[in-house]
């Protein structure tokens, strides 16, 4: 593999930006405008989910997951839209949220899931809006049935390729930790391990096919490392710099742990 030299061919990831304190200033020229998608899971932290939806340009809920937000203390300040197929959502926590002017997007398509469709609605909102960028943050994510979980990653990896779904990237997040796709070639993920953001977990994991990896920034790095399912995957390393940099032939699963002492 190449060498490393950041570039324009080295993509950069914050991910800290979406659980960012006022004061935390990040080092980049994109102004990470995001959407919050909070998803039909139990929530498990209301103050961390307050503080996600509170920065978003938009937030949306995934049909049920607007009965999740109902019943809890989360305080998004405004509910944009709630989209799915609606055959969770509960007709008086429609009514509720149709009232202080969310918009109602329904769509009866059985082949997706309310996730893949909110991705639609959110990307056609940025568009009409002509928002250049505009990430995904979706909440619950990787919580709950094992099924679900899969789905989620199912919606993850197919959103990645397919332009109609996106405007930006998609992460997916719960209180523990987030996860989002490493692109294929250089990446470069800020990671800083300080109170209130990251602990030091976390995992690069083939997803759709194997790969071969380069890391620096790790306690275990590796150079053109062959990892597979079945065979070796990086799982419960941990993070030596603000800076985490990931070479891969084929896109991969990052994950990173939240610091949960300080939530």
């Amino acid at each position: 593999m190449a060498s490393w030299n950041e570039g324009p061919a080295v993509k950069l990831w914050y991910p800290a930006v979406y659980i960012r304190d006022d004061e935390f200033e990040i080092n980049s020229t994109h102004g990470y405008e995001y959407a919050a998608l909070i998803l039909n899971q139990p929530i498990e932290d209301e103050a961390w989910m307050s503080k996600i939806c509170k920065n978003a340009t938009l937030t949306v809920c995934a049909d049920g997951g607007a009965n999740r937000l109902k019943e809890s203390k989360v305080d998004i300040g405004y509910l944009d839209f709630i989209c799915g197929d609606l055959d969770s959502i509960r007709p008086e926590v429609r009514a509720h949220y149709e009232k202080q002017g969310a918009k109602i997007v329904h769509d009866p398509d059985q082949y997706s899931t309310d996730l893949t469709k909110s991705l639609k609605c959110i990307k056609q909102w940025a568009e009409k809006c002509k928002v250049e960028r505009l990430d995904v943050v979706a909440l619950g994510g990787i919580g709950g049935r094992f099924d679900q979980g899969f789905s989620q990653l199912q919606s993850l990896y197919s959103a990645s390729r397919n332009q109609s779904l996106l405007q930006g990237r998609l992460f997916l997040a719960n209180p523990q930790s987030i996860c989002f796709l490493l692109s294929e070639g250089k990446n470069k993920i800020q990671t800083p391990l300080r109170p209130g953001f990251f602990g030091e977990n976390v995992g690069i994991i083939p997803i759709g096919r194997p790969s071969t990896i380069s890391t620096k920034g790790l306690e275990w790095d590796v150079t053109e490392w062959y990892t597979e399912f079945g065979g070796q995957i990086s799982t419960s390393n941990h993070i030596r710099n603000d800076f985490v940099e990931v070479e891969t032939s084929e896109q991969v699963l990052f994950t990173i742990e939240f610091d949960t002492t300080h939530q």
